[in-house]
């Protein structure tokens, strides 16, 4: 990240419920907010508590942010393949898809995009938890994007767990942010 103060940056997030898409997001928001003046985090779900259609959308900026909406995405983070139907198309010309290739097996339909497919749910598993796979996935896409250097998004996610009364689980996390970062 160099010294440009016109940043703007936009991601996107999508998975079912009970996968992370927004605890994802939300973190990413939160560690914006240490690095860019104007940050907005925009989660759109169904009514289910587990199960229903996820996004999120995130916006990190230096400039004043017009909408938190975001209807074509630079960058999207996939977490299944009903996701990846609803969502590749909105994905702008040139951009950067990272999906989960542990639950997406079809062949992707553009070719005007970047593309990675990483096995998250089974590295997380790997790990101990497939409930870190949005973790996982995040990790690649800091690495990749850069837009938010990872030791500002462990301390988030440190402060964010105290407050929440489960730091028994930051080994996990953080264990589960480098395996995707260090990808």
């Amino acid at each position: 990240m160099g010294e440009d103060k016109d940043r703007t940056y936009n991601v996107a997030i999508a998975g079912y419920g009970g996968q992370g898409v927004l605890t994802a997001g939300l973190l990413i928001a939160r560690a914006g907010l240490k690095t860019y003046k104007h940050v907005s985090w925009y989660p759109i779900y169904e009514t289910w508590q587990r199960g229903g259609r996820v996004f999120c959308g995130v916006v990190l900026s230096d400039k004043h942010v017009v909408s938190p909406v975001i209807s074509e995405p630079e960058n999207l983070l996939v977490l299944d393949e009903p996701a990846l139907d609803l969502y590749e198309d909105s994905l702008i010309n040139d951009g950067l898809l990272i999906y989960n290739s542990s639950m997406i097996k079809r062949k992707l339909k553009r070719d005007n995009i970047k593309s990675i497919g990483v096995p998250v749910t089974e590295l997380a598993k790997n790990l101990g938890a497939v409930q870190v796979s949005n973790l996982v996935l995040l990790g690649v896409y800091l690495k990749i994007a850069a837009v938010i250097p990872i030791d500002i998004i462990e301390s988030t996610l440190e402060d964010t767990l105290k407050k929440e009364k489960k730091e028994k689980f930051a080994s996990l996390n953080k264990q589960a942010l480098r395996c995707g970062f260090e990808r």
